[in-house]
């Protein structure tokens, strides 16, 4: 082989390995939340696996409920108020969450990202609409099924204009 041709292939080999590694995925950052359980011990929450956060709980000396989108429930000390705070601050509105009404009167915030389907035929008592989430668990809220989807249209109307 000659030195020109050894050369160029060993130029060309880095060129292209410097162009493959520009072609790499991007790595989403994923917040995570630092809570505080009932028992008063720290617990670390992926905030992109919370399906729902709500105050109306019945886990012993908790504040608020988080569902989880493995369909676990975790209880925290703090309020939804707060919790929600921490969640926007940590994607810094990189997610969408919407507020609604469960069928007790009390607040939900809802991660759009997990609703899977949005049904009016529901069989929960007192609600008007009931949201399936990627968990496989359901929630009946106040509201109807036109008002859930024009929150949720909305949002998506807010991502697609260019920032």
């Amino acid at each position: 082989m000659r030195r020109r041709d050894f050369l160029g292939l060993i130029g060309g080999a880095a060129v292209w390995s410097r162009s493959a590694s520009a072609q790499q995925p991007t790595l989403f950052r994923l917040g995570s939340l630092k809570l505080t359980e009932p028992s008063g011990k720290s617990v670390h929450i992926n905030v992109a696996l919370v399906t729902f956060i709500r105050s109306d709980t019945h886990i012993s000396g908790a504040n608020a409920e988080l569902g989880l989108a493995s369909g676990k429930s975790q209880g925290v000390l703090e309020n939804v108020e707060e919790v929600m705070r921490l969640v926007m601050a940590s994607h810094r509105g990189e997610m969408s969450w919407i507020k609604l009404t469960e069928p007790n009167g009390k607040p939900i915030h809802i991660n759009v990202s997990q609703v899977t389907s949005v049904r009016f035929d529901t069989r929960i008592p007192r609600a008007n609409a009931e949201l399936g989430f990627a968990s496989g668990k359901l929630q009946g809220v106040q509201e109807h099924v036109d008002d859930v989807m024009q929150m949720i249209a909305a949002i998506a109307g807010q991502k697609a204009k260019p920032p």
